[in-house]
């Protein structure tokens, strides 16, 4: 995590001990991941450090490389909406609708 963190600790406040440990996130329901990572602060489940994780982790995917990107075109629908929902009814909208 540090590693992950150090080039953005200017502009990120993750708490660890916010974080669970991945046999714990390896246990959970898509819809239960889901919920943690998207944002949506009201949600109960949402976890700002998870999600501001997820973001300086892309270095992860890249090195998972193929994998990576052969998953994300096998989910390419459903990855497609929930980026367009994201950006622009949780971002966009708001600011400028």
């Amino acid at each position: 995590v540090a590693e992950l963190c150090a080039p953005y600790a200017s502009v990120i406040d993750i708490n660890p001990a916010n974080l669970p440990d991945a046999a714990h996130v390896n246990g959970w329901k898509g819809v239960q991941l889901a919920s943690a990572l998207r944002h949506i602060p009201e949600h109960p489940e949402f976890n700002s450090d998870m999600r501001q994780l997820l973001h300086v982790s892309f270095k992860v995917a890249a090195r998972a490389g193929n994998r990576y990107t052969d998953l994300l075109r096998a989910n390419e629908k459903i990855v497609a909406k929930q980026v367009t929902e994201n950006i622009y009814e949780r971002h966009m909208k708001p600011l400028f609708l």
